[in-house]
């Protein structure tokens, strides 16, 4: 059984580390409509809208940034989906949120952490729920989307 979340909306990349193939479906475990992959030899990396989920699927608009080209369809969930936060100075605080809220009183406070790729686990409305490492244990929480930035060139800062 397929869980959809509906409209979901956040910006995203795809890790430029990452070197395997992502597989585009034209539904969740659906027929394979073709394989990506970022092209590191000319630094042409993919960055992706996700427009709706499932518990394991991102629907995506999906394309090479130098390319014209994008696809439509669904990808697996994964670790190396996500997204850099908007690095206001090389160590910052970061506070991410039990629930998409900033009146949510618990929350968690890193402070001095350094900005690095972390992974898009959901997207609701203005919030994005990320995850990633942190000294030795996975984090997550939720984060304001327009705190990210989905560009495998910048910063965003």
């Amino acid at each position: 059984m397929i869980h959809l979340f509906g409209i979901a909306q956040c910006d995203a990349i795809i890790n430029w580390k990452y070197d395997g193939e992502i597989t585009l479906y034209e539904k969740p475990d659906g027929k394979k409509i073709i394989s990506l992959k970022n092209d590191q030899k000319n630094e042409n990396f993919l960055s992706l809208k996700i427009v709706e989920e499932t518990d394991n699927f991102f629907n995506v608009n999906i394309s090479l940034e130098m390319s014209s080209k994008s696809y439509k369809g669904w990808i697996k969930k994964d670790k190396y989906i996500g997204a850099i936060v908007k690095q206001e100075q090389e160590l910052m605080n970061l506070t991410l949120y039990t629930k998409p809220n900033l009146k949510d009183s618990n929350k968690t406070e890193l402070e001095k952490w350094k900005s690095e790729f972390i992974t898009i686990v959901k997207c609701e409305g203005n919030w994005t729920l990320v995850s990633f490492d942190y000294k030795g244990k996975r984090i997550m929480g939720w984060i304001e989307s327009d705190k990210l930035c989905a560009n495998n060139y910048s910063t965003c800062s």
